[in-house]
């Protein structure tokens, strides 16, 4: 049943859903699953600018413990709401009301944000221009005076604006340094995480919602059913899915997650020898059962046994970085926190597959970070020769 608040069209049945809802419903609903992922989390971002929802912003209301946690993990990225950002929404906009002005605000959020960057940035305008496209195209009557602002907005070059947001720049400190900052841990759990984070790229979020299922190691003593995307592995492989969100319900493993992973894309990893070895050495201190869906990375202090949070991923790193003289201060690029290593591995593994005359250095460390899917995407795998070149250049800590 149609509802007078979301508005009639003039082609089609009347919109039983809020217009983007509608629009990924409709205009998606049978399209490639990798594609849907990619509009919904376009439409996600949307949503956000829209509703003034940003986890890199700090917030007038934020008390000291999130703004602690946004900069762990955005360093100088994060933006002070107002006073370093002016396209901000006070979150009561709407799509249909949007103005080319606001359009314009829209582009300067996209090349904000830190999770963002060139083509993912152009991807999402794509997916929003659609989405007016759409609307106009079926006579939804919330948008039918207003056209597209978009479209508008790019024929007056503010599609320029994507991209001129200086992006950190950390200093790549080197491979035995980073051998050292994470042996000094002397712990199995922050050992592990803090290489799995510097040879794959991933994120804190990861780490956070990263369930047994997640990964294939090869072992006896691993015998845990696996996710269908690692059924198939003949050697060691971590999964990241793109679907949990913070705050939203994860449908399939019936959980509200802490922590997005903030993957446009679901994706694997292959895991070298030494990565293995140390995850086989955490799981054999790890407090729960060896189970499908428990959780790799658990607490061992407060909170014995649950699932990491990621105050706690947070922390714990600042803590050793100050500890090792890897803290400077505030917003300082150079902070080693969690987003550090992502910054890093991606610097370190691109560098090394350059260096050892690899063509498709590029796409790997593509695949690696889960960067937003294209077409060419949809046919690129980890092939065997793939893979063993990312082994070969996958920085060793413990040599």
């Amino acid at each position: 049943m149609s509802n007078p608040d979301y508005g009639t069209v003039r082609h089609g049945n009347d919109p039983t859903r809020p217009p983007l809802d509608w629009f990924v419903y409709r205009r998606h609903n049978h399209s490639a699953d990798a594609n849907q992922r990619k509009i919904k989390y376009h439409i996600g971002f949307f949503k956000r600018w829209l509703n003034d929802e940003f986890d890199w912003i700090i917030y007038e209301d934020d008390d000291q413990r999130t703004i602690e946690e946004k900069r762990d993990e955005y360093g100088s990225e994060v933006l002070r709401h107002e006073s370093e950002s002016d396209w901000t929404t006070g979150g009561d906009k709407q799509p249909e009301t949007l103005s080319i002005d606001d359009a314009r605000d829209y582009f300067h959020a996209l090349a904000a944000n830190p999770n963002y960057g060139g083509a993912s940035e152009e991807g999402n305008v794509q997916t929003i221009k659609q989405f007016y496209d759409f609307c106009l195209k079926r006579g939804h009557s919330l948008f039918t005076g207003s056209g597209n602002p978009i479209e508008l907005a790019i024929d007056e070059g503010a599609d320029k604006i994507i991209g001129t947001v200086s992006s950190r720049n950390p200093k790549i400190i080197a491979v035995d340094e980073m051998a050292d900052y994470i042996q000094s841990f002397q712990h199995p759990l922050w050992e592990a995480i803090t290489a799995l984070m510097a040879k794959t790229t991933i994120r804190r979020g990861v780490i956070i919602n990263v369930d047994l299922q997640d990964i294939y190691l090869d072992h006896p003593a691993c015998t845990w059913g696996v996710h269908k995307a690692l059924r198939h592995k003949e050697r060691p492989f971590l999964y990241v899915p793109s679907a949990p969100e913070k705050g939203a319900l994860w449908e399939e493993r019936e959980r509200v997650p802490t922590a997005s992973n903030k993957s446009s894309v679901d994706r694997t990893i292959p895991l070298d020898g030494e990565m293995v070895d140390l995850l086989l050495r955490w799981l054999a201190a790890h407090p729960g059962p060896l189970e499908s869906d428990t959780p790799l990375f658990t607490s061992v202090s407060d909170h014995w046994g649950q699932r990491i949070s990621p105050s706690t991923v947070a922390q714990n790193i600042r803590g050793h970085s100050k500890e090792l003289g890897y803290w400077y201060e505030a917003y300082d690029d150079d902070n080693i926190n969690p987003h550090y290593f992502r910054h890093w591995a991606t610097s370190t593994i691109d560098e090394r597959l350059e260096a050892a005359s690899s063509g498709e250095h590029a796409t790997t460390t593509k695949l690696l970070r889960g960067d937003e899917e294209d077409t060419m995407d949809n046919y690129t795998h980890w092939s065997d020769d793939r893979v063993e070149r990312y082994i070969d250049v996958s920085p060793r800590f413990y040599d």
